[in-house]
């Protein structure tokens, strides 16, 4: 239960609109600009982690998430969305709850993988929920008034691919181009488990990734590894290749089923590709601009993900970051201890001392259930810590 005292703690009326402006602008992006959105949208959550850890007897991240969703809902009716009440819930399943989630994680200080696939799995969870009912309310027909839409954009895609040929294609190969079309919507339908796993599997990861690089960005000190010093363990390259061999099977259904999988391994060392992008950036100390124009590129191609994901399962190999050999497991028991040393290394350059000197150094991580996220001292100086208002 929170302290009196916390319970008469001023309401931090600025914080709250800034987190309510913040995550509601960034989510409005996907209606605005939908093929771009999806990706600033995935970051609505992060605002809500950061209320919510710095102002928990408050429950500030809670009443942002509801505050948001009604803002969402007034401003979709304003630019004469169809179903702003739909998009509320979208908010809720997609960006709100999973940010909650996330910010009791990192309290809880649970290790990363887990985090990420409770994430995850919620955001299926309560998303697949409201699909079924809304499936069931209208007896189908929203599901055939989907497939209509699907056929709609494939019929414009096949017909602008002929159109734009580079060679004149004679009737007969019109006509066999277009056969493609029911085969196309088939894989595209049997993808769709894989494209929304993967999206909530990537939105998890930038969530967490992002609340600890601003965390330690303000000199608090998460109690988890950042982006920068996660790695996955390296068993997960064995499923990776099961999924690839499943493509040689002479089978669409096992086809499917392996694409579904190896989407969704993808986006796990898409993750850690991004990780070895981050620890090459700060140690060559690049400014906001590198940041801004990776961004854009990003946004611009998606196809850079694919560049990244490659990055990191080159460095199963490679380690770049040389994490590897000093534990028995990429996310394993010893995060924390490289977490550790990595300050130690921080704190060692920052002094100008070398790191024999600071055999001292501890990161006081707190017990489960525990108000704080954890303290860095070092010499004797005192690092900040996450104190709830």
């Amino acid at each position: 239960m929170p302290r009196k005292a916390e319970l008469n703690t001023p309401f931090p009326v600025g914080v709250f609109l800034s987190t309510v402006s913040f995550s509601t602008a960034l989510y409005l992006s996907l209606l605005a600009l939908p093929r771009v959105g999806i990706f600033i949208a995935m970051f609505s959550g992060v605002p809500l982690v950061l209320a919510q850890i710095q102002f928990p007897a408050q429950l500030l991240g809670t009443g942002a998430m509801v505050t948001s969703g009604g803002a969402i809902f007034l401003l979709g009716s304003l630019l004469h969305n169809p179903m702003p009440g739909l998009q509320v819930l979208i908010y809720i399943g997609w960006c709100g709850l999973p940010a909650l989630l996330t910010a009791e994680l990192l309290r809880r200080q649970v290790r990363i993988l887990p985090m990420i696939f409770s994430v995850s799995f919620q955001t299926l969870f309560f998303l697949g929920g409201i699909g079924l009912f809304l499936y069931m309310k209208t007896h189908g027909q929203i599901w055939t008034g989907f497939a209509q839409t699907i056929h709609g954009a494939l019929d414009v895609v096949m017909n602008a691919a002929i159109k734009n040929s580079q060679t004149t294609l004679t009737p007969t190969d019109q006509a066999r181009v277009l056969g493609l079309e029911p085969l196309i919507f088939r894989a595209f339908i049997g993808l769709l488990p894989g494209l929304l796993s993967s999206l909530a599997l990537l939105t998890a990861v930038v969530v967490w990734a992002t609340t600890v690089g601003i965390l330690e960005g303000r000199n608090l000190s998460p109690g988890t590894p950042g982006l920068d010093r996660w790695v996955l363990p390296d068993p997960f390259v064995f499923a990776l290749i099961g999924s690839m061999a499943l493509l040689l099977i002479p089978s669409f259904e096992i086809r499917v089923l392996g694409t579904n999988l190896i989407m969704l391994f993808g986006v796990l060392y898409v993750g850690q590709g991004a990780g070895v992008l981050l620890s090459y950036a700060r140690k060559r100390r690049f400014g906001p601009w590198f940041w801004l124009v990776s961004g854009v590129f990003i946004l611009i191609q998606p196809m850079f993900l694919m560049i990244l994901g490659i990055v990191g399962l080159i460095d199963i190999w490679a380690d770049f970051r040389q994490l590897r050999g000093k534990s028995p497991g990429g996310d394993g028991s010893n995060e924390k201890g490289r977490y550790v040393e990595k300050k130690m290394d921080d704190l060692s350059d920052r002094d100008g001392s070398h790191r024999d000197s600071f055999r001292t150094v501890r990161l006081r991580l707190p017990l489960r259930g525990s108000r704080f996220l954890g303290t860095l001292r070092g010499g004797g100086s005192s690092g900040s810590t996450i104190r709830p208002a």
